[in-house]
């Protein structure tokens, strides 16, 4: 999968950009600080997932002084070639596909796959429970349609069960119904996130190993509400019933996998008790460098991966390492505040683009 064609109108500080990029290779954004090299990969990102990695305001990425932001994208896998259209207003969102309209969300995630490493993932394990549901979540929504379903579903009817619950006229059959619902569909969605999470830490160790002198021994727990066994929705219905009267007398439902979290160990202790943030950022790169090798294995072909900064706390060694296990096949972008020398990509395809005030030039080879 590769992104071949980009252009951006009124996104950040680029008015009207136009790139075309290599369907696999290294592609190298380099530019002075807060010239737009990480406003052009979170472009990327959003045209996979819809949000930003930056901030929960999407009207902050419109240009300011402007009413809206425009995306074209070409979008190339083994079997097809999509064009994808984004139209973002302060009050609306269009979405297309061969200028055909896109009224799900659903039908639009994922299309273009792209894994992002950031900074900011170093927080991952400081974070509140909810960000690394949305570690999962995010990543299962573009590999299973079922989940996508069943985890929307559900929100829809916790968000009706917990009305009930507010209601001074309270209906016990339809809450019953309800909750018969939600612990079916929470069956799917626990089932589907331990697996995954087995896999991504399986794959995870792998890769640290690569970065890892001392050979740390890397693990995750699935943190639920409910032993995962044979008797999973047995003791669903069970923990239900228990906090039957306590979601009453508080108008909301106490229990459930909203509440769910994901505790990551090294050497059996909580990462965010003994890591070093060196520790973290290797474990962070091994993780996404897995979920890249997991979509591989279900989709037959790689991501789009997203680098932004990845270098600035990189020794030369562990950076020559990333290279290294980075796959032929699979077009990744980096971005940097150096050009990065050429003898660090040892004999890979690599191309560099450099960003000045919003503008993306790409340099002869």
């Amino acid at each position: 999968m590769n992104l071949s064609f980009l252009r951006l109108r009124n996104f950040r500080n680029y008015s009207d950009l136009t790139c075309r990029f290599s369907s696999q290779g290294i592609h190298v954004l380099h530019g002075k600080n807060a010239q737009g090299k990480t406003n052009l990969i979170e472009a990327i990102y959003y045209l996979s997932h819809l949000r930003s990695f930056r901030t929960q305001n999407q009207a902050q990425m419109i240009t300011h002084g402007q009413n809206f932001f425009h995306m074209d994208a070409r979008i190339e896998t083994m079997r097809r070639k999509e064009d994808l259209k984004v139209i973002l207003m302060p009050e609306k969102k269009h979405l297309y596909r061969w200028n055909e309209p896109v009224k799900k969300y659903s039908d639009f995630i994922g299309i273009l796959n792209a894994v992002l490493f950031c900074p900011d993932d170093l927080m991952l394990f400081q974070q509140s429970p909810k960000m690394r549901r949305r570690f999962i979540d995010m990543e299962l929504i573009k590999l299973s349609r079922v989940y996508t379903f069943t985890l929307n579903r559900y929100q829809k009817l916790l968000r009706q069960r917990n009305a009930i619950l507010k209601n001074d006229r309270f209906d016990p059959i339809l809450l019953q119904t309800l909750t018969n619902q939600m612990i079916k569909d929470q069956v799917v969605i626990l089932s589907q996130r331990e697996q995954y999470l087995k896999e991504l830490m399986e794959k995870t160790q792998k890769f640290y190993h690569f970065f890892s002198k001392e050979k740390e021994e890397i693990d995750a727990k699935y943190i639920t509400f409910v032993p995962m066994d044979e008797n999973l929705e047995d003791s669903i219905h069970q923990a239900y019933q228990k906090h039957e009267k306590r979601d009453r007398l508080t108008h909301q439902t106490q229990v459930g996998i909203h509440k769910d979290d994901i505790d990551f160990h090294m050497n059996g202790i909580s990462i965010k008790d003994i890591a070093s943030q060196g520790q973290k950022r290797s474990l962070v790169l091994s993780m996404k460098l897995a979920l890249c090798q997991i979509i591989y294995e279900k989709q037959k072909e790689y991501p789009v991966l997203l680098l932004d900064d990845v270098f600035s706390e990189l020794d030369v060694s562990r950076s020559r390492q990333l290279i290294s296990i980075l796959p032929e096949s699979m077009q990744v972008f980096i971005s940097s505040t150096d050009k990065l020398d050429r003898s660090l990509f040892q004999n890979k395809d690599v191309r560099y683009y450099e960003i000045i005030q919003g503008h993306c030039k790409e340099e002869s080879r």
